[in-house]
């Protein structure tokens, strides 16, 4: 089974929707430069909100934010929160992000021939279409016409 994959999508006002593949143990999210994800939006503070991995997906702590976060209108405190397909966060005052299980669909993959003895084959016995010929009788019968002519 493949490893899940999620993204980040983040809405800025005035800016197109930014798309993030997270892949990182710990994202740092802010409008400081030293961030992972840098969101230039004024009420956002300069390290916001961290998302760390864990085995099914991501949480997300505020790290004291001036202006909060709000998980689905929640209001977040300091301690992690996990992460949901769909999930709503809301940096700042006007800065959105939405979290999202991407689910990958691959090309089929095609049949391989099997290697030559891997496959068994059941042999089925033909019933003959005409009288069964014993070839000792058939020689044994050929050498007493033979005689019988000389």
């Amino acid at each position: 089974m493949s490893k899940p994959i999620f993204n980040l999508v983040v809405e800025s006002p005035g800016s197109a929707p930014r798309h993030y593949q997270l892949s990182a143990r710990t994202i740092t999210i802010g409008r400081g430069e030293r961030n992972a994800i840098i969101i230039g939006e004024d009420a956002v503070s300069s390290r916001h909100g961290e998302l760390r991995r864990r085995e099914s997906g991501y949480d997300y702590i505020d790290l004291d934010s001036t202006n909060g976060t709000r998980l689905n209108g929640e209001i977040l405190g300091p301690e992690p929160r996990e992460l949901h397909d769909g999930d709503a966060i809301l940096l700042g005052l006007a800065a959105k992000a939405r979290f999202v299980r991407v689910i990958e669909i691959r090309d089929k993959v095609e049949a391989t021939t099997p290697a030559a003895g891997s496959i068994t084959k059941k042999l089925v016995r033909q019933e003959p279409t005409g009288p069964a010929i014993n070839p000792v009788a058939a020689a044994v019968a050929k050498a007493a016409r033979a005689k019988a002519k000389h």
